[in-house]
């Protein structure tokens, strides 16, 4: 598929064709990802000491674009380019062609998140790939099922904060596993370390995070003390959600029998999830909570559609509901959902 077939298709479901920047400065991109992603950016500094960075994903410059607009209105946006990001292996290039296509300030989510779905598969008909799998998450059931686990507050913060980071995770949850590495004194130490950081400068920047923000995580209040004792029953409903994968035309009847079965009070209703049935040829619809798991600004539905390329899956479009990312980066919270297609795939 060409990309100019591509963008007729965006246009033809009424996506603008926007242009993006090349450069962006670095706090935006490290305000909303950490100092874990600074090590992947190709950053300089101009001759004013600001840090600038090549554009590593090209969602944050369409937010970027749509915060400059100023505009209140329903806005759907299309664009191609090229994301800049080092690579862990050197044989992987450091840039990625990137289309995407969102939808900005429009509050009829459940419409919005079918519309983007539905605009991915089209694209996915006018492919080579004859069939694909189409899996559909929310983020929001898996932070929903975590605050209803009997952990501590401040871990269950950290659990869903670093959802998308899957080594460090991986981390989190063997540690609540086992309490042999648990260490009381650490606990006082990090109470006294806040107070003390509270009577300091709160606009100060670590790791691209502003003191307070950092601060906000840490709720003395509520910072129960862990150590001594495991949590091995919440830990195993964590692991066996995130190993469910059925068709979308049980998942809410999947997930109530689930959330039942763990005494979690969580209901959803049928008509959770922007598609109910699976009523496409050649496409395989299923819930699976395991996915798109390497951004960190998804908020709410989450999806991917993966074909099979050489004896391969491979993702050939992903996106979400990133409801969140326009507050982070400037201004108050404004509903958005979008997609990128894997081009270097085509």
């Amino acid at each position: 598929m060409k990309l100019k077939n591509i963008s007729n298709i965006l246009k033809s479901n009424g996506f603008k064709d926007i242009e993006l920047d090349n450069i962006i400065e670095s706090k935006y991109v490290l305000k909303r990802s950490g100092g874990n992603l600074s090590q992947y950016l190709f950053s300089f500094f101009d001759k004013n000491n600001k840090e600038w960075s090549l554009i590593s994903d090209l969602s944050i410059a369409s937010v970027k674009r749509y915060i400059q607009s100023k505009t209140n209105k329903k806005t759907k946006w299309s664009y191609s380019g090229e994301a800049y990001k080092k690579q862990d292996r050197s044989n992987k290039s450091p840039i990625v062609k990137q289309t995407g296509f969102e939808i900005f300030g429009s509050y009829n989510k459940t419409k919005d998140d079918s519309e983007i779905i539905q605009t991915s598969l089209k694209l996915f008909k006018k492919s080579n790939f004859k069939k694909c799998k189409l899996n559909i998450s929310n983020i929001q059931i898996f932070h929903v099922l975590v605050d209803k686990t009997s952990l501590p507050l401040r871990w269950r913060e950290k659990i869903k904060r670093h959802f998308s980071r899957r080594e460090y995770f991986e981390e989190l949850l063997r540690k609540l596993s086992d309490d042999k590495d648990i260490n009381p004194k650490i606990v006082e130490a990090d109470k006294k370390r806040a107070e003390k950081l509270r009577k300091t400068d709160l606009n100060k920047i670590y790791s691209g995070r502003s003191l307070s923000n950092i601060l906000e995580r840490f709720d003395l209040k509520n910072y129960k003390d862990v150590r001594g004792q495991s949590y091995k029953k919440d830990i195993k409903i964590i692991r066996e959600y995130l190993k469910i994968s059925c068709p979308i035309e049980k998942a809410t009847e999947v997930l109530n029998n689930f959330f039942y079965k763990y005494n979690l009070n969580i209901f959803l209703s049928p008509d959770y999830f922007p598609i109910k049935k699976n009523n496409i040829k050649n496409v395989k619809v299923l819930f699976t909570p395991n996915i798109n798991r390497s951004l960190e600004y998804y908020t709410g539905m989450t999806f991917n559609i993966i074909i099979n390329k050489k004896r391969k899956d491979s993702a050939f479009i992903s996106g979400g509901r990133f409801d969140k990312l326009i507050g982070d980066l400037g201004t108050k919270n404004i509903p958005a959902v979008g997609a990128a297609l894997n081009s270097d795939i085509l």
